[in-house]
């Protein structure tokens, strides 16, 4: 089914649209906590990035409790009305010259505490409005590109404003976003039927599903195990290699590196977009094959990215690096929507984000440690690597796989 389809529904193009605004004032709010944290303490503005990280594991980790009671799209409009309050209190402290970095972190971490309830419920919003599961693929495909199309529009708007618009107000253009957001998301599926729920629980057995549900669906499929490893790799080199590690090293290395992180970073979102219009029309039949592809594309890309010292160069092996993305997002949503029960959806989807985030967390934890012993391009080299090890590592288990399939059937 071609990706745009489902766009001719009017609850998936309000949803849609808002998502795509939201994900392109991120790309502004992304890189003015790390330039202004890196304008405090340098190198050590991982920490700060490691806070933000680990809020969101902490907030996937036991978001659920909370949120498992509630409507989904409840949940989306308030984190969303909420986000937006504290990005203006962060443009109101640059405004007024009270930036500090105190205030940084403390907002920084509660924005990305909510920011870990929102994605859950807008995963398990989708197969309520993309019922048909061709339709579903393709609006899988769709939501999954706001994200890589962001990383076009954003840091050529970026690009675009630097110079007169300070880093600061790059808030204010989240903030903005994020209201939007809202509005869309109420118009689209505030009024329509609330999803699946999980069965009811009571007491500490409701705690402890809100925990452990995801994990209770995945242990019993290696292929979303295979998968969660592998996330969690490929964003310890997503963080040191490219949030981080690529913003230290042109700053350091480029008479411009601002415009320089901000090409390289909407080559990227060409790539990634790119790809994904191709892959959303395309089931996956062999969803590991597609995860094993995305991390040895990622490692060799990442791995390569010190060595440009041309801007062109730079911006052509981000775009090859960003092939990755889609082949694993599309591979893992479609294992999780296939092996898992609707009310479950949004726990599984919630397992996957503590992948992430604990990938982010350690990669921003041990960045500083690991820049100033073995150098910033060095180590960016080596999270490549690492991931491309992954991708090995995949091959690998496949080949086992087909050489034993009795056991790996009854494992």
């Amino acid at each position: 089914m071609f990706v745009l389809r489902p766009l001719s529904q009017r609850s998936i193009s309000l949803l849609w649209a808002g998502q795509v605004l939201a994900a392109t004032g991120s790309e502004f709010y992304m890189v003015a906590v790390v330039w202004i944290a890196a304008d405090f303490i340098g190198s050590n503005a991982g920490y700060v990035s490691a806070l933000q990280s680990g809020a969101l594991l902490f907030g996937s980790l036991f978001g659920g409790i909370l949120t498992d009671r509630w409507r989904h799209s409840t949940t989306m409009i308030a984190t969303d009305l909420v986000r937006a309050a504290l990005l203006l209190m962060l443009s109101l402290a640059g405004l007024l010259h009270l930036m500090s970095l105190p205030l940084l972190m403390v907002l920084a971490g509660s924005i990305a505490l909510l920011t870990s309830a929102f994605d859950p419920s807008l995963q398990a919003t989708l197969p309520t409005i993309a019922v048909d599961p061709d339709v579903r693929h393709a609006t899988n495909g769709l939501f999954d590109a706001t994200r890589r199309m962001a990383r076009i529009l954003g840091p050529s708007l970026i690009a675009l404003v630097n110079g007169f618009l300070p880093k600061s107000q790059f808030f204010t253009v989240t903030a903005a976003t994020f209201l939007l957001s809202a509005l869309a998301v109420w118009l689209a599926v505030a009024k329509l039927p609330a999803a699946p729920r999980r069965r009811e629980f009571s007491g500490m057995a409701a705690v402890v599903d809100g925990v452990l549900g995801g994990w209770r669906v995945a242990r019993g499929h290696a292929a979303i195990l295979y998968g969660l490893f592998t996330n969690l790799m490929g964003n310890i080199a997503w963080a040191m290699g490219i949030l981080l590690g690529m913003i230290l090293h042109l700053r350091e290395t480029s008479a411009d590196p601002l415009t320089d992180y901000s090409l390289m970073m909407m080559a990227y979102g060409v790539g990634n977009v790119a790809t994904n219009l191709i892959l959303s029309s395309i089931k996956p039949r062999r969803p590991v094959v597609w995860i094993i592809a995305a991390k040895l594309i990622f490692g060799s890309g990442v791995f390569l990215l010190p060595l440009m010292h041309d801007r062109m160069w730079l911006m052509i092996v981000a775009c090859f690096a960003a092939i990755n993305g889609p082949f694993e997002n599309l591979a893992m949503l479609h294992l999780m929507q296939t092996r898992s029960e609707p009310h479950r959806l949004g726990q599984v989807y919630r397992l996957m984000m503590c992948a992430i985030f604990s990938g982010l967390f350690l990669a921003y934890l041990m960045s500083p440690s690991l820049f100033a012993w073995f150098g910033i391009g060095p180590s960016i080299m080596g999270a490549g690597a690492a991931v491309f090890i992954s991708g090995l590592i995949g091959i690998g288990l496949l080949a086992w796989k087909q050489m034993h399939p009795a056991e790996a059937k009854a494992s």
